[in-house]
């Protein structure tokens, strides 16, 4: 199975995002969160993970009470998540 590269500006704001979690967190959201965000570029026929992966993976995996602080993540990096993230 071929490898799923990273988008470099994706890459960026999933270490940046990771590395704003609380400690507890960030080792369980890091393998959960990048394995969901390979699987979503795959399901969707892409050979690389891009931001729309990375934001569905990120509101998928991260429990319901950590979902606010994700919004004030992404807005803080100037990432556009509302297109990609149901309400």
């Amino acid at each position: 199975m071929a490898e799923i590269i990273w988008n470099h500006e994706t890459k960026e704001v999933f270490e940046k995002v990771v590395g704003n979690l609380p400690q507890f967190h960030r080792s369980i959201a890091q393998r959960l969160v990048k394995e969901s965000a390979e699987e979503l570029a795959k399901s969707r026929g892409g050979g690389n993970v891009e931001d729309e992966d990375l934001i569905q993976a990120f509101f998928k995996e991260v429990p319901p009470a950590f979902k606010d602080m994700m919004k004030r993540l992404f807005s803080q990096l100037d990432v556009d998540y509302s297109q990609y993230v149901k309400e």
